[in-house]
């Protein structure tokens, strides 16, 4: 099977994974057959990238650090926590605990897996789904950095509720599709404190879950925002929630322009000691499947194919099937593959959308 994006997706091609709901229902089953209306049902859905079956390929064992259904349960604990806030009602802060605790009891579980989330990306629910990204990203990073389960539990409530100030901006901002002004944006940044006096009010969460909420806009190099903190006066966990939160923002299109994980990664990794603390950075990179399984390819020497395996400490040197020649010719019969980190003058040039 291989991973591409929606737009390329054609009638008669068959899911090789199943899609769901914002609900957590199955919308599309593996093995199913796509028809135009399904593929327009995926793109309403503001579904990106999708697995479909590939002869050439075979099977990929492709595991999520963590499944969709909870994802998607998560993504709706923070819905329901923003209308709570909206309505005047308390957060259920047992609830929040308990659904960060299953996401860190399948990043533990699935330890050996890198970080790619599969695109949930529903329209008028990004931030929902937003959040939970950022929480799994800062605790995949928590866990590198040997945090025990109390401080992982923290930081993962901070991270999963770092927006929730946005609970309080004006709607004309949140849904606004045109850049926002001087002013407008302005105002938007009052979201990190307004959700530092949400969370810090709540007598069940930890002040320093809502420092995440207040301090992941702040820069190592202290041109951030609200108080322009700098280095270690930044909280750590807001910190990694600063990584996290920028990540996500950038695979997801949500600033603008969408860009590839290969491509964020090298912009994370550039700002380490500028806007980004660097020992974060060096943890969370090595985290990353900066090439997903089912990856279109191509490499230095001109060839094409699909990354099959990607070695846990080696991101960058996956294990790629290869379908078509230097020259541009497809292979047949035998698909031959190409081992990254044996083949050390081969490398990834780019990631090709098609």
């Amino acid at each position: 099977m291989r991973r591409i994006p929606v737009e390329k997706l054609e009638a008669g091609m068959q899911l090789a994974r199943p899609i769901y709901s914002k609900g957590g229902r199955v919308l599309l089953d593996k093995g199913i057959k796509l028809k135009e209306s399904y593929i327009k049902r995926l793109v309403e859905f503001g579904i990106t990238h999708v697995y479909v079956y590939d002869e050439r390929i075979g099977d990929l064992d492709v595991n999520e650090i963590v499944n969709e259904e909870t994802r998607l349960q998560a993504a709706e604990i923070v819905r329901q926590a923003v209308a709570n806030i909206r309505f005047g009602v308390g957060l259920n802060v047992r609830e929040i605990k308990r659904v960060v605790m299953e996401i860190m009891d399948q990043i533990l579980f699935n330890r050996e897996t890198l970080a790619h989330l599969s695109e949930i990306r529903i329209v008028g629910e990004f931030l929902f789904h937003h959040s939970v990204n950022v929480a799994i990203y800062a605790l995949l990073t928590g866990i590198a950095m040997s945090y025990n389960s109390s401080q992982l539990l923290d930081l993962g409530t901070g991270a999963l509720l770092h927006d929730i100030g946005k609970s309080r901006m004006p709607a004309r901002l949140l849904n606004k599709c045109e850049p926002l002004t001087g002013p407008e944006a302005e105002e938007m940044k009052k979201h990190t404190v307004y959700g530092f006096d949400l969370l810090r009010k709540e007598n069940d969460l930890s002040l320093l879950s809502a420092h995440v909420a207040f301090q992941h806009h702040e820069r190592f190099d202290g041109t951030g925002y609200p108080r322009g903190l700098k280095g270690t006066e930044i909280h750590e966990y807001a910190r990694i929630a600063a990584v996290a939160n920028t990540y996500d923002l950038l695979v997801g299109g949500l600033e603008g322009t969408r860009l590839l994980p290969y491509q964020t990664v090298e912009y994370i990794v550039a700002q380490a000691g500028h806007a980004f603390d660097p020992e974060v950075v060096k943890l969370f990179s090595t985290n990353i499947a900066v090439y997903p399984l089912g990856s279109l390819v191509r490499l230095n020497t001109g060839e094409k194919g699909v990354v099959i395996q990607i070695p846990r400490n080696y991101p960058t040197r996956p294990v790629v099937k290869l379908l078509y020649d230097g020259a541009g010719k497809p292979y047949q019969g035998e698909f031959p593959e190409v081992d990254l980190l044996k083949e050390l003058t081969v490398f990834v040039e780019e990631v090709l959308e098609e």
